[in-house]
């Protein structure tokens, strides 16, 4: 936080302890780690396109180790692949879910994480990119950010959302915890002292979900988030002209 399946997401890792860390949240800052949670994964039709997500991971170290990749869902039920890499190899999935998990007409959150190296040493590092790209004759694409650290349960905000004619936004949240997650949505105007509506996320535990927000016309606002448990969330704002989308990752703030 400074860190359904209609995706609507352009229109619309693990071990068990990061769960339940609450260590605040931020984006990769373009360092390589041993544990990196991507909080959008999907293969879909959605809104006037398919939807497949683009995901490289690259072993910038001179020793091979494997890659635990554990797929999450919007009910919490996962599923885990090995990704092998050797010594400064990089992998590649043009889609990702369908490639390395047989998945086909699903959403959700994956995290990666890999073993410690010899003496207890967080030296398996890799270094993940991911895009979603829409299908058809012209390819759009918007980068989903790989974050490191697990999120919490403070009020988090995803600032230039906005809702009208030619745009469409939605909002979405990976439960971190081990518990039912309820996260409350509101939308905010570009002030941000007005509510113009809002909009609840019940998330089960380890699941993914993502709203619409087409109900709440704003110009430039703010989906704010107020999770019961950890969690990370983000927002996207998509032309509906095109598909093309701009994908905001929530920020926690603490007064």
């Amino acid at each position: 936080m400074k860190k359904l399946l209609s995706l609507t997401i352009l229109a619309l890792a693990v071990s068990a302890p990061m769960f339940a860390q609450h260590t605040p949240r931020v984006a990769n800052e373009g360092f390589a780690s041993d544990f990196q949670t991507l909080p959008v994964v999907t293969t879909v039709q959605g809104v006037g396109s398919t939807f497949q997500s683009y995901v490289s991971i690259f072993n910038p170290t001179s020793s091979a180790y494997s890659v635990t990749a554990t797929f999450y869902d919007n009910t919490g039920t996962s599923k885990t692949a090995q990704i092998n890499l050797a010594a400064g190899q990089v992998k590649t999935y043009d889609n990702f879910l369908t490639e390395l998990f047989g998945l086909s007409n699903t959403a959700g959150s994956v995290t990666f994480s890999s073993p410690n190296s010899t003496g207890g040493q967080h030296n398996n590092r890799f270094i993940i990119d991911s895009e979603i790209w829409t299908g058809g004759g012209t390819r759009y694409g918007q980068s989903i950010p790989a974050l490191e650290f697990a999120g919490t349960s403070s009020r988090s905000f995803a600032p230039g959302i906005s809702v009208d004619s030619s745009r469409r936004s939605n909002a979405g949240c990976f439960n971190q915890s081990d518990s039912t997650n309820t996260v409350k949505i509101s939308v905010l105007d570009s002030t941000g002292q007005t509510t113009v509506g809002s909009t609840t996320l019940t998330l089960a535990p380890h699941a993914w979900g993502q709203t619409s927000l087409s109900a709440f016309v704003v110009t430039n606002g703010i989906a704010q988030f107020d999770p019961s448990d950890n969690a990370v969330c983000y927002a996207v704002v998509v032309l509906n002209a095109t598909n093309d989308g701009r994908f905001i990752t929530s920020s926690e703030y603490q007064p």
